[in-house]
């Protein structure tokens, strides 16, 4: 069923007036689940506006930065909107990462407030000096016992109307974190007015609908608002999962008759592969979005045939606010295809000369359009490296069709230079995934002493499939040129992967080859 919201509005609107006016059409409709907790978008409504009174009453003041330090709960987006309608910024904090990166996430942010859950007060306690002034951390699921920070159980006697602050839509509402994982992540700086341009574009690019009952897998502090906005402007319903557990994500999909999922291609194929060995109902899902990784067409659609449901390949970052390029629906997807342009984005393909490229030429990406975010919070020199005049550069490499639609050949600090000539990973890896041993395959950069750049490839193996170097060399030969046959070809056990599911290239560059 397509969105009945007037989607024009939304974008006029800050996310707590949309969360207010969801709460005024259906206020008794399950708008979040997690494990056995629901809320109605009425609940989420009053527990929003009485955090944001907690917030005022601890002394936050309007565009002070709060650290949301949690792990998947549905205490997440009560936040996220409670810091909203306090008119502060949320800062998602990756709890993954070790305490000094935890730390300069605090100070380089500026964080004055933290909120977070009892599971994780010891780690905030041991870099709560950072903040300025007294440690204000509110606890979720904190009781007395937590004393002296303050358990979120007492908001629940403030009143239930928003504190009288007047956020605005061009309000920065958080700091949209990059993935890195040098503990030195970058900051989008991200409006109301930002995300909900993107909330719009996709509904009306993906004909997301009101009935969806959508599962986003994506880290909570990778770009939260993408676990629950999107349901959010239609008044559908976001079921979160913290779990990667095969078994516990089909658990719930089969429980909560989940629709819609956002996940990476890698995530599909574990689905996919348990959904055939333990017999799981998956036959509620009918759409799965897949961004942040390529897949062959073949692997597409297995996966479609598998799950029943349309694999659709999808293209967004911190930058834009979310998905910026996707696939139409139904269309065949070619080898390295990111899809077309989403609604309310603008994409220009540039090459190293500065000129435009011409249908099929190679150049950078660059994208624009409201959701853009203008740059990162307190680094003018990446901001100056990565916007140019409105567009965000990507430093994707890709093709653009006759038609429109853009092909990825690589980031542009991944290409190589093998023998003066360019190389790219992804064909190499689309070449090795052919061989009917192969699972799974990543190629990265490496360097001889004489030859200089050179392919390094890891190869997965099928589970009980026989494969040797040797075999994998004479493959690559029959789809590659030489230049492109990689000179290193490893056998391991499994792809490191970031906790947003990625393929962890520098994990694989920092390990030393093993053949």
């Amino acid at each position: 069923m397509r969105s009945t919201t007037d989607l024009t509005r939304l974008t006029e609107m800050t996310l707590g007036e949309t969360l207010a006016d969801a709460a005024r059409r259906f206020p008794d409709r399950v708008a979040l689940l997690w494990e056995d907790v629901s809320l109605t978008y009425a609940e989420w409504d009053v527990r929003a506006n009485q955090l944001a009174r907690l917030l005022v009453e601890l002394g936050v003041g309007e565009g002070a930065r709060v650290a949301l330090w949690m792990d998947k709960r549905i205490d997440v987006p009560v936040a996220f909107l409670g810091v909203a309608r306090a008119r502060a910024v949320s800062v998602p904090v990756n709890f993954k990462l070790p305490a000094r990166a935890q730390r300069y996430q605090l100070e380089a942010f500026g964080v004055e407030a933290i909120i977070t859950q009892r599971s994780h007060l010891n780690a905030v306690e041991a870099v709560a000096d950072a903040l300025p002034g007294p440690a204000r951390i509110i606890v979720v699921d904190g009781d007395a016992d937590d004393a002296p920070h303050t358990p979120a159980a007492a908001a629940a006697a403030l009143p239930s109307t928003p504190p009288d602050r007047r956020p605005q839509a061009d309000d920065v509402v958080y700091l949209n974190m990059t993935s890195g994982t040098t503990g030195r992540p970058k900051a989008g700086i991200t409006t109301h007015a930002m995300i909900q341009w993107n909330t719009r574009s996709s509904i009306e690019t993906l004909a997301f609908g009101d009935d969806e009952r959508f599962l986003c897998m994506f880290s909570v502090f990778a770009h939260p608002h993408e676990l629950f906005c999107r349901p959010l402007a239609v008044g559908g319903c976001a079921v979160l999962v913290d779990s990667l557990n095969v078994r516990a994500v089909a658990r719930a999909i089969e429980a909560y008759r989940v629709t819609w999922v956002m996940a990476v291609p890698s995530f599909y194929e574990m689905l996919s592969e348990h959904a055939e060995g333990s017999g799981a109902d998956l036959s509620c899902l009918r759409m799965l979005e897949a961004g942040g990784a390529h897949l062959p067409p073949e692997a597409y659609a297995r996966l479609a045939a598998t799950l029943a449901a349309p694999l659709v390949p999808v293209w967004g970052s911190t930058e834009t606010s979310g998905v910026a390029v996707a696939q139409r629906r139904g269309a065949e997807c070619t080898p390295g295809s990111m899809g077309y342009v989403a609604e309310h984005y603008r994409v220009k393909v540039i090459r190293d000369d500065g000129q435009p490229a011409g249908p099929g030429e190679i150049g950078e990406m660059y994208v624009r359009g409201p959701a853009v975010v203008a740059g990162y919070w307190g680094d003018d020199e990446e901001t100056a490296k990565h916007f140019d005049g409105g567009w965000y550069r990507t430093d994707d490499l890709v093709r653009q069709g006759e038609d429109g639609e853009l092909r990825f050949c690589a980031r542009r600090s991944e290409m190589m230079k093998i023998g003066g000539i360019r190389v790219f990973p992804l064909e190499i890896e689309l070449a090795l995934r052919k061989h009917p041993a192969v699972a799974d395959a990543v190629v990265v950069r490496a360097e001889e002493t004489l030859r200089g750049e050179i392919a390094r490839a890891v190869i997965i193996p099928r589970a009980g499939a026989e494969i040797s170097i040797r075999a994998l060399r004479l493959h690559c030969r029959e789809h590659l040129a030489l230049y492109q046959v990689p000179r290193m070809i490893e056998l391991w056990d499994e792809i490191p992967r970031t906790p947003a599911g990625k393929v962890d290239k520098a994990a694989i560059i920092a390990t030393p080859p093993v053949n």
